[in-house]
């Protein structure tokens, strides 16, 4: 097949892009040509991800303000794409596609929630509802910009409703969890068009480290409010053992995230050890007694803790979004309810006290993640996707 991915970013920037780039490269293992349309550079080694791919074009209509700037026509001229391979993007160009078979990969909420984030503005609590009148009492009609007077611009909630009208007549969407399949069909979306495809975890097909005695705790992500650092900072400090925490990532959130461990007593314990590339993350996990996923938001998946469970290490979490998917209580990590800080700290201080029990979970963890979420498995399953030619319910994970 020849397929044109479609992003809004050219290099490593998130788990979006990490995606994108692992799926080209495998394709292209399996003898499919694979090119890209983008509308911006990160600062994160963009020549390099364009090496991932046969060719990058930069897409007027995905906002790419460089010289050479093409429309999606002109691109899909070049490409000659047997199938366009959607990522994220605020507007997707569905125009000018010559006919190819259209797949997108739903990464989060935008496409459906008009505030991005799926929970509630004032509480911080998961929204269950379908996008409706509802969005405008939490505020929806509002987004964040730095760049206005005030800090803010509105946002036309039936522009809103119009793209995702536009999104359902794609020929078939990817989801990563339950959650996220439920989150479209409940918004209107074709329930046969949707498929549930697990990412993968693009790693060393290396034995685990043994799990360590150093009563280390790791969070791996962005320094946001959605992803509940904040939430996991109150939680340590309730811990009544020996613990260090190891932050990997970055965002705008860090200043206050420091702010908050001077203000709780943390320093000296927390390491914020900032954004570190995707294959420099395994001594993090190697060190790691238990990884965290503290998320506020509904993840919708939670690719940090599969690769958690990649590498033998248990996990604890909330219960939001994707993350019940593959982190199953007391099997492969412990799950707290959605906030509870206490919870969390007591899921945390048993993997700490409890080696015998961090070492059961961890080793389930790592079958898991052989059975369910093995790099050419997804592959197989993506290819029938984007062919059109998906497997029957239940067989996709077998043709390896």
């Amino acid at each position: 097949m020849r397929i044109l991915f479609v992003n809004e970013k050219l290099g490593f920037f998130g788990g979006v892009e990490q995606n994108a780039g692992d799926a080209a490269a495998g394709l292209r293992g399996r003898g499919h040509a694979c090119f890209l349309a983008w509308g911006e550079r990160t600062d994160r080694a963009p020549e390099e991800y364009a090496r991932l791919f046969d060719g990058a074009w930069p897409c007027a209509e995905l906002g790419a303000r460089v010289a050479g700037a093409q429309d999606m026509a002109q691109i899909a001229a070049q490409a000659r794409p047997d199938v366009i391979y959607y990522h994220k993007a605020a507007r997707l160009p569905l125009e000018g596609t010559g006919g190819a078979r259209t797949v997108r990969m739903v990464h989060d909420h935008d496409l459906c929630c008009p505030r991005r984030h799926k929970y509630f503005l004032r509480t911080g609590r998961v929204c269950n509802h379908r996008a409706d009148w509802r969005c405008w009492f939490d505020g929806a009609f509002l987004a964040r910009d730095r760049g206005r007077r005030l800090g803010a611009r509105f946002v036309c909630l039936a522009a809103h409703r119009r793209e995702m009208k536009r999104n359902q007549r794609l020929d078939a969407l990817i989801v990563g969890s339950r959650f996220m399949r439920d989150e479209l069909a409940q918004n209107g979306f074709d329930a046969g068009r949707i498929h549930l495809l697990a990412p993968m975890v693009r790693m060393a097909d290396t034995r685990p480290a043994p799990l360590p005695e150093e009563p280390e705790i790791l969070y791996v992500g962005q320094l946001i409010r959605g992803k509940g650092v904040d939430l996991l900072l109150r939680a340590v400090a309730l811990l009544k053992v020996e613990w260090r925490l190891s932050i990997v990532g970055a965002g705008n959130g860090e200043g206050k995230l420091r702010d908050l461990c001077a203000r709780l007593g943390l320093e000296g314990r927390v390491r914020f050890a900032g954004w570190t590339p995707h294959e420099a993350l395994g001594d993090f996990y190697d060190s790691a007694r238990v990884v965290a996923a503290p998320s506020r938001w509904p993840e919708p998946f939670g690719m940090v803790g599969v690769e958690a469970m990649a590498r033998g290490r248990p996990v604890a979490g909330f219960a939001v979004g994707g993350i019940p998917d593959w982190l199953e209580d007391e099997v492969t990590g412990l799950l707290a309810p959605e906030q509870d800080v206490a919870g969390l700290a007591a899921a945390l201080e048993r993997l700490l006290a409890d080696g015998a029990l961090a070492r059961r979970l961890g080793e389930a963890a790592r079958q898991r993640y052989e059975e369910r979420y093995g790099f050419d498995r997804y592959l197989c399953k993506l290819e029938s996707i984007l062919s059109g030619q998906t497997p029957p319910a239940g067989k996709g994970a077998d043709c390896a």
